[in-house]
């Protein structure tokens, strides 16, 4: 099947409508539908069409940014046009809210809409629960060592500013399920949040993040996650982790535009996190006179000022290219490739692996080090090969992240294992 006639199927060409009935996108199976090519190998051929990676380079970085579609970019560059030709402020409330209702689909079962606020990035969302919290001198927070920037940074300012107290703790990544023991051991009774990635950005780790929430949320304790690294490439439900905020940027594994962002907030903690940033928008009615003002009531008071809403617009057609495939297919083809490299890079001389050794714990994102170089030479050995991949010095754990998504195939795994075993020898 043609890549055009592909997308025309899945009606995501640019400058057609951007409508998806509610019943075929929370139907992924709706083959009919959608036209999907039946042969596996024909779908991962067109699918990979899509992109614009020039001929005989390897793209393993999505863990980092992914690359938006060319019908998404074409979509976006066909409404910007659009936009422009006749300004007007504000944005597409109904194009903005039917996002909100495809976006708590992504995030599972029992999610609304109401508790979903578009922003621009997980930092963004990071700060909002970090800031809008009541975290007082002496409060204590409990993090891993294995967080990205984008979580430490706001964390380490709110110990300078406010007078926190930050507890951490170095991920098991041989018994998953120690985890929760390490988080129990770090609680006391000044402890007030836990935050922690759901997918590790330097191993790629999956943690237990159910059985941590239920932790959590018997000791009475704040829970947030950072998703960066997990919607788009697998499967969620939200609520079933017991999480009071969940937040993610879109331009990872969903293939989005950057500064698109999503901020998860339990209905029940809309009252408890107060906006830290506000504007137009994110009220819900105010008097200056009176010195009345009165937030919005749902998540949309963490939203505020004029919005890039062509960005968004964005993201909700490379949501619906991921629909139309199907998260779960594109989690087993993305685990299908980092499993055959994780079983052929064990085998190469002088290699240490840094992900987890249990399956259930792993996920597409393999990191893993040389004992003979350093992660800098290495990536640059790689790159030399048009190879993409990403150091991880966090933790200093001086390695090196190979992600794989939907648009990588076996040649690509072939390929990194012929370059590190070069560089190996």
């Amino acid at each position: 099947m043609k890549r055009k006639k592909f997308i025309a199927a899945v009606g995501l060409l640019a400058g057609s409508s951007l409508a998806i009935t509610e019943r075929a996108l929370s139907s992924p199976g709706n083959r009919s539908f959608f036209r999907l090519p039946d042969d596996e190998e024909d779908l991962w051929k067109v699918v990979r069409e899509e992109f614009s990676f020039p001929e005989g380079y390897t793209y393993l970085n999505t863990g980092g940014i992914g690359s938006v579609p060319r019908h998404v970019r074409s979509l976006v560059s066909d409404e910007w046009f659009r936009l422009e030709s006749n300004p007007a402020p504000g944005h597409d409330l109904n194009r903005w809210n039917a996002l909100k209702k495809d976006v708590a689909l992504l995030l599972g079962p029992g999610v609304e809409a109401s508790e979903i606020a578009l922003v621009s990035s997980a930092t963004e969302g990071i700060n909002i629960i970090i800031n809008g919290l009541q975290l007082n001198k002496g409060d204590e927070v409990i993090t891993s060592l294995h967080e990205h920037p984008a979580l430490n940074i706001p964390l380490l300012n709110a110990m300078k500013t406010r007078g926190i107290v930050l507890k951490y703790f170095e991920p098991d990544t041989r018994h998953g399920t120690n985890n929760v023991k390490l988080i129990s051991e770090l609680i006391s009774k000044k402890t007030k949040l836990i935050f922690i990635s759901h997918r590790t950005t330097t191993t790629g780790q999956i943690l237990p993040v159910m059985e941590i929430g239920a932790l959590a949320r018997t000791a009475g304790i704040r829970y947030a996650l950072d998703g960066a690294q997990c919607p788009g490439s697998m499967p969620l439900d939200v609520k079933s982790y017991n999480a009071d905020f969940y937040t993610f940027s879109c331009h990872k594994w969903l293939l989005a535009p950057r500064r698109t962002g999503v901020l998860y907030v339990r209905k029940e903690m809309l009252d408890s996190l107060y906006p830290y940033t506000t504007g137009a928008y994110s009220d819900n009615g105010y008097d200056l006179k009176e010195g009345r003002l009165n937030f919005q009531p749902t998540a949309q008071k963490y939203e505020y000022g004029t919005q890039n809403e062509l960005l968004f617009f964005g993201f909700h057609a490379s949501l619906k290219f991921l629909n139309a495939i199907g998260i779960e297919k594109i989690r087993n083809h993305n685990e299908e490739l980092s499993e055959e490299f994780y079983r052929e890079l064990g085998n190469i001389r002088g290699v240490e692996i840094l992900s987890p050794s249990e399956r259930d714990y792993r996920s597409s994102m393999i990191t893993f080090r040389m004992t003979s170089a350093p992660m800098n030479s290495v990536t640059s050995a790689m790159a030399s090969e048009n190879i993409r991949v990403r150091p991880v010095s966090e933790a200093g754990l001086n390695g090196i992240r190979i992600s794989f998504h939907l648009y990588n195939n076996i040649d690509d795994v072939k390929a990194a294992l012929r370059c590190i075993s070069k560089i190996s020898s």
